[in-house]
C-alpha cells in the first residue's frame, strides 16, 4: 500500500482502539472468531521451534494460540504493525526474549531476521484508495513474505463469494488469489472449509517434486516420517 493508505488505515485502527481498547473489535473483528482464524493459519505446518513472522500483528494475540499449541519458548515471534498503541499492548502482554514487536508498514520495512514462516490475518480486508490496488498489495505481500521465509506463508482473506459486501471492505476472489499464488509456487493450499465467507491460503516455498512419481518432495518426507506428520 502507498503512504496515503498507510496513514488512512493507521488512523482508522487508532480510532477503533480508542473506542474499544484491547479487544478484537479494535482490529475490525466483532464476531468472536479471531481464535478460529489463528487456529486455521497455524495448521499450515509444524511451527515448533520455528521463527514466525506475524504481518499486521495487531496486539500479537496470535501468541495465545502459539502458546497453547507449542508452549512458551518453543518458537520465536516477530510481530510487525503500523499502529504504536497495538504494539505497546502487545509488548505488555506477550513481550519476552522470544517475542518481539516492530513498528512499520510491512512492504516498506526492512526486516532483519531469518524467518521460517509468515502469517497474516485481516491485513487484506480493507479497501485501498491510493495508487496501488488491493490485488497489487496482495501480490507484493506474497512476494516479500516468500523472500523472507524459508518455508512459506499462511494468509487469510474475505471472500467475494458472499451475500453482501460493506463499502469499506475488500473481498478477494479465491480463484484470482490462488492463481496469483501459483505464480510463486506449485505447492499451495486454499481452504474454504471453516467459514463460508472467508478463506485461507497456504503457499510453500519448496515445490520440488520427484519426477518419477510426481509427488512433492516435502510430502514424501512427511509420509516417510509417519502418518502423524501428514
Amino acid at each position: 500500500m502507498d503512504h496515503h493508505d498507510a496513514v488512512r488505515l493507521t488512523d482508522y485502527y487508532l480510532d477503533k482502539y480508542h473506542r474499544y481498547g484491547y479487544s478484537p473489535a479494535a482490529l475490525g473483528w466483532d464476531k468472536g472468531k479471531q481464535s478460529i482464524r489463528f487456529d486455521i493459519l497455524t495448521q499450515a505446518c509444524d511451527l515448533r521451534g520455528k521463527k514466525i513472522l506475524d504481518i499486521g500483528c495487531g496486539f500479537g494475540d496470535l501468541n495465545l494460540i502459539l502458546q497453547q499449541k507449542l508452549g512458551d519458548g518453543n518458537y520465536e515471534y516477530c510481530g510487525v504493525d503500523m499502529v504504536d498503541d497495538f504494539l505497546t499492548e502487545g509488548r505488555k502482554r506477550y513481550g519476552n526474549a522470544n517475542v518481539r514487536f516492530l513498528k512499520g508498514n510491512f512492504l516498506e520495512t526492512e526486516l532483519a531476521g531469518d524467518f521460517d514462516f509468515a502469517l497474516a490475518s485481516g491485513i487484506f480486508n480493507l479497501k485501498l484508495k491510493g495508487q496501488k490496488d488491493n490485488y497489487t498489495f496482495i501480490h507484493e505481500a506474497m512476494q516479500k513474505a516468500l523472500g523472507l521465509c524459508k518455508i512459506g506463508f499462511a494468509f487469510d482473506f474475505l471472500s467475494d463469494r458472499v451475500d453482501y459486501q460493506y463499502e469499506h471492505t475488500f473481498h478477494s476472489n479465491p480463484a484470482k488469489v490462488l492463481d496469483m499464488a501459483y505464480g510463486f509456487s506449485r505447492r499451495c493450499v486454499l481452504r474454504n472449509d471453516y467459514m463460508p465467507f472467508e478463506f485461507a491460503l497456504y503457499v510453500f516455498k519448496d515445490d520440488s517434486f520427484d519426477k518419477a512419481d510426481t509427488l512433492f518432495c516435502e510430502y514424501l518426507k512427511a509420509r516417510a516420517a509417519g502418518p502423524s506428520t501428514l
